[in-house]
C-alpha cells in the first residue's frame, strides 16, 4: 500500500506516480474498501471509497467527497452506475422520498480495474456530463475503522488506519494569527476553513522532538473534531434532523490555552455541540500535555493524584481527596456567605471528585474544573477553583516541581 505524509494536498498524489499500487492485491475481499483519488472535470479533486460488491450481495456501496468541501456524499449501485442521492431537505421540498433511487442527483457511469475508476459523471437534473479519472491509492480492511464508517476511537487517523479520512483532513488546516507565549515556548492557532474553528499547535519549544510529538497529538484532536463537524454536514444526505447539514455548532466551539510553559500545556474544549438527539452536548473538557516528555500528562508525576489504573476511570488518591475537600469547604463557606458572584454556580463544587478535571491556568495555578456532567448539571461546567502552584508544596512528588515552572 502506498503511503503519504500526514499533511499534504491531494495534488501531491500526482507526483507520487502511484508507484506502490503493485503492492495492492488485485481482488478485494468482502471486508476491504478501496480508495480512489483524482479529478472530476471542471470541478476539481475528489476522493472516493468503495466497498466490495461481494459484501452486499452484488450491490456496491461507497462515498466520496470534494476536497474543497470534505462532505461525504453516499454512493450505491454498481461499477457501471453508481447513484448519489439528493439531500433529505431537497427531496422533502420536492415531495419525493429521500434516498429513493428514482430521485438520484447524479450517476457515475464508469469502469473499474486495478489502476482505478474512470468514466462519466451525469447530473440527473440537467443532463450535464463531466469526465472523471480516479487512480486507486489505497486499500484497507473495513474492520480498522468503526463499523459505521467512522474513525476508530483509539487509532491515529493516518494512511494505514484510515486512508480515506486522512486524505479528507490532511493539508487543509493553516496557521492564523500570531504566536502566543514566550521567547522559549509558544503556540499558534490553526484553522481548517471548511470547519471554521481554530486549534493550537506549538510553534516554539526548546526540544524539537517534544514539539513534534505534541503537535501530532494536537493535530489528531483537531482532525477528530473536524471529522465530526464534516460528518454533521454530511448527515444532510442521511437524516431529516433540523441540525443535519450544519457544522453541529463546531464552528462555535471555544478552544483555549489557559496555561503554557516549557513543561505543561493545558487546552480546554468547550461549547454546545448539536447534530441531533434529545439534548445538545454541553461540555467543558480540559486536558494537559507533558512538555517535558512529549505526551499527555500523568498527574501522578506531579503529585499523588490517582490510584493506579487506566484513565478516565482512575480513582482519586487520598491526597487529592484531601486537597479537594479543603477547597470544597472554602467554596461551601463562600456560598453560605452569599459571596458567590453567579448564584447558579452555588453547590457545583459538590460534584467533585466524581466530575473533577485537573488542569493548569495563569498566573500559575492548578485548576479544578467540573467536566463530564449530564445535561441537567451543565450550568456547573467549567473551572470552579484554582490552587496556586506554591501552595502545592506539601503534595508534590520528587521531581514534581519541574512541572510547576513559568517561562
Amino acid at each position: 500500500m502506498p503511503t503519504y505524509p500526514a499533511r499534504v494536498p491531494l495534488s501531491w498524489l500526482g507526483a507520487l506516480a502511484l508507484a506502490g499500487l503493485s503492492q495492492i492485491p488485485g481482488a478485494a475481499s468482502a471486508a476491504q474498501r478501496t480508495v480512489y483519488a483524482g479529478e472530476l472535470q471542471g470541478v476539481g479533486e475528489v476522493v472516493m471509497e468503495l466497498d466490495s460488491a461481494a459484501a452486499q450481495k452484488g450491490v456496491l456501496h461507497g462515498r466520496y467527497f470534494y476536497a474543497k468541501h470534505g462532505v461525504d456524499i453516499p454512493l450505491k449501485g454498481s461499477d457501471k452506475a453508481l447513484l448519489e442521492p439528493t439531500p433529505y431537505w431537497e427531496a422533502a421540498k420536492s415531495g419525493k422520498t429521500a434516498g429513493a433511487e428514482a430521485d438520484a442527483a447524479a450517476t457515475w457511469h464508469g469502469t473499474r480495474d486495478e489502476q482505478g475508476y474512470r468514466g462519466t459523471w451525469i447530473d440527473a437534473r440537467t443532463g450535464k456530463q463531466r469526465s472523471f479519472n480516479l487512480k486507486r491509492v489505497a486499500q484497507y480492511e473495513a474492520g480498522s475503522q468503526a463499523s459505521d464508517g467512522g474513525i476508530d476511537g483509539d487509532a491515529d487517523i493516518n494512511a494505514a488506519n484510515a486512508p480515506y479520512e486522512a486524505l479528507k483532513l490532511a493539508g487543509h488546516a493553516v496557521p492564523i494569527g500570531p504566536d502566543i507565549g514566550s521567547a522559549k515556548v509558544a503556540y499558534r492557532m490553526w484553522q481548517d476553513p471548511r470547519t471554521k474553528f481554530s486549534y493550537p499547535r506549538l510553534s516554539r519549544h526548546p526540544d524539537a522532538q517534544v514539539l513534534a510529538r505534541v503537535n501530532h497529538l494536537l493535530e489528531q484532536r483537531h482532525w477528530r473534531m473536524s471529522h465530526a463537524a464534516l460528518a454533521c454536514l454530511a448527515s444532510a444526505y442521511t437524516s431529516g434532523s433540523p441540525s443535519a447539514g450544519t457544522l453541529g455548532n463546531y464552528d462555535e466551539e471555544v478552544i483555549a490555552v489557559p496555561w503554557l510553559s516549557s513543561a505543561l500545556m493545558t487546552v480546554t474544549e468547550s461549547g454546545s455541540l448539536d447534530c441531533g438527539g434529545a439534548h445538545p452536548n454541553n461540555h467543558f473538557d480540559p486536558y494537559t500535555l507533558d512538555l517535558l516528555r512529549g505526551e499527555y500528562l500523568d498527574w501522578n508525576r506531579v503529585f499523588d493524584a490517582y490510584a493506579p489504573g487506566a484513565a478516565p476511570t482512575r480513582t482519586p488518591s487520598a491526597a487529592l481527596r484531601d486537597l479537594v475537600g479543603r477547597i470544597q469547604k472554602s467554596l461551601a463557606a463562600r456560598d453560605e456567605a452569599g459571596l458567590t458572584q453567579d448564584r447558579s454556580q452555588e453547590g457545583c463544587w459538590d460534584l467533585w471528585p466524581g466530575y473533577l478535571a485537573l488542569g493548569a491556568a495563569a498566573p500559575g495555578a492548578l485548576s479544578l474544573s467540573v467536566s463530564g456532567v449530564g445535561h441537567a448539571s451543565g450550568v456547573c461546567l467549567g473551572t470552579q477553583a484554582q490552587v496556586p502552584f506554591q501552595d502545592l508544596g506539601p503534595y508534590l512528588k520528587p521531581g514534581g516541581q519541574a512541572y510547576l515552572v513559568s517561562d
